[in-house]
């Protein structure tokens, strides 16, 4: 019983912890982001470089996650948490550089590795389920996410609040402010997590679990995703509403700029989008560990749905519409999210679960990178309304996926009810 309590407290101290080192690492990725695809069309004149520049976040995070993964799976969280937190400080850096020299190459290097500070934001999510029962799982995940709020709300005001009232006359120039902070912010985070995350979850967990270890990333993991029909359906909720979050998300803005709104505006937008990816993360937590998983992924692809419908029908100089719809895009992928994160995780021994959650991230956040790319093609071809007009579609798919997985749950609840 002692051990009970003593586990218990540990998990609430790591939760805390955690959420400060996710607060400011959350608030530092999203300041970069925020004024990313901004500058990049400010210093190349194209909608299509703005938004890949923009995309480079998801492309760095994918290339992040397994070595990141790796790196726990030997030493730790801690000390892989701190080193992602260390390259995002970098990549911002010389995003700062780029700003104030106009180069669009250091641009694109500067968000690679700010997107490795966002792998370690999406790693420390797991790192709050290390020390988890099944009972609340979802939630002690749902909890270090829910902390991403208080940061990631405010980057985009503050960041392009911050370039639009001392940016002076120079707009590109004025883009070093919103990169200048995300330097600083990352130096905190990798120095909370670095001193408090002791001791480490992960390898308290592997103690406790007779000192096995955990296996580090490999290629088996995408058969054992994909062949297990729970990991199956969480992998499927995780990357159809990463992509339609990015798709939709990485063009919004660069739309809103064409209709002559501020970026104070844009800002507000961002920053209520990241509202609904985050703020209500407690409450779905809990959802997903009351009324299961798949449920909750359809409830949120429903969200998504409903959300990338409103951004189609809006019109550039129109911020309400923008605002509604990436508000509800962005409580859909949280549903989703959750969910999907929580359901990976019980389907799979202790041993496996860094494997397996570090592969799952790198499919989710290589399908958003891809997203996003398409989408500045796409409106720069065609037109946002189409973009977000398909992106509708892609999350009726994932309801009906959702849907079907409901229904099998319900078949197997029932049979077992019927054999008892």
């Amino acid at each position: 019983m002692n051990e009970q309590i003593e586990r218990a407290e540990l998990q609430r101290r790591t939760i805390k912890v955690l959420q400060l080192g996710v607060i400011p690492g959350g608030l530092a990725m999203t300041s970069s982001f925020s004024a990313t695809a901004l500058v990049g069309k400010e210093m190349t004149g194209s909608e299509t470089k703005g938004a890949l520049a923009a995309v480079c976040l998801s492309i760095g995070g994918t290339l992040a996650g397994i070595p990141l993964a790796r790196l726990m799976a030997r030493h730790g969280r801690r000390i892989g948490i701190r080193t992602g937190y260390s390259a995002g400080g970098v990549g911002a850096a010389l995003a700062t550089l780029s700003a104030l020299t106009g180069s669009y190459g250091l641009l694109v290097a500067g968000i690679l590795l700010v997107g490795v500070g966002q792998a370690t934001n999406l790693a420390a999510r797991y790192a709050g389920s290390d020390l988890a029962t099944d009972a609340d799982r979802a939630q002690s995940i749902s909890l270090v996410m829910w902390a991403s709020t208080v940061g990631s709300v405010l980057g985009p005001t503050i960041g392009l609040g911050s370039k639009a009232l001392f940016g002076g006359g120079d707009s590109v120039r004025g883009f070093a402010l919103p990169f200048g902070l995300s330097v600083v912010l990352f130096a905190v985070a990798a120095m909370s997590i670095h001193v408090r995350l002791r001791p480490d979850p992960l390898l308290v967990a592997a103690a406790d679990g007779g000192g096995g270890g955990f296996r580090a990333p490999n290629l088996g993991d995408l058969g054992r995703i994909f062949g297990h029909p729970l990991a199956r359906i969480a992998i499927v909720g995780m990357m159809l509403s990463q992509a339609v979050m990015v798709g939709v998300m990485t063009v919004t803005p660069i739309h809103m700029q064409d209709g002559d709104q501020s970026p104070i505006v844009i800002g507000m937008m961002m920053s209520i989008h990241i509202v609904g990816m985050f703020a209500f993360s407690p409450l779905v937590g809990r959802l997903v560990d009351r009324l299961g998983a798949e449920l909750m992924i359809g409830i949120g692809a429903i969200q998504l749905a409903v959300g990338s419908e409103i951004a189609s029908h809006t019109s550039a100089p129109d911020a309400p519409g923008h605002i509604i719809g990436l508000f509800f895009v962005g409580t859909g992928w949280s549903c989703a999210v959750v969910a999907g994160s929580s359901l990976l995780t019980a389907s799979f021994v202790l041993s496996e679960r860094v494997g397996v959650q570090a592969t799952a991230d790198v499919l989710m956040t290589a399908l958003g990178a891809a997203a996003g790319v398409s989408s500045g093609l796409v409106v720069e071809e065609r037109s946002f309304h189409d973009l977000a007009h398909w992106a509708t579609f892609v999350a009726i798919g994932l309801a009906v996926v959702a849907a079907l997985a409901v229904g099998r749950r319900f078949r197997i609840d029932r049979r077992v009810t019927v054999s008892n």
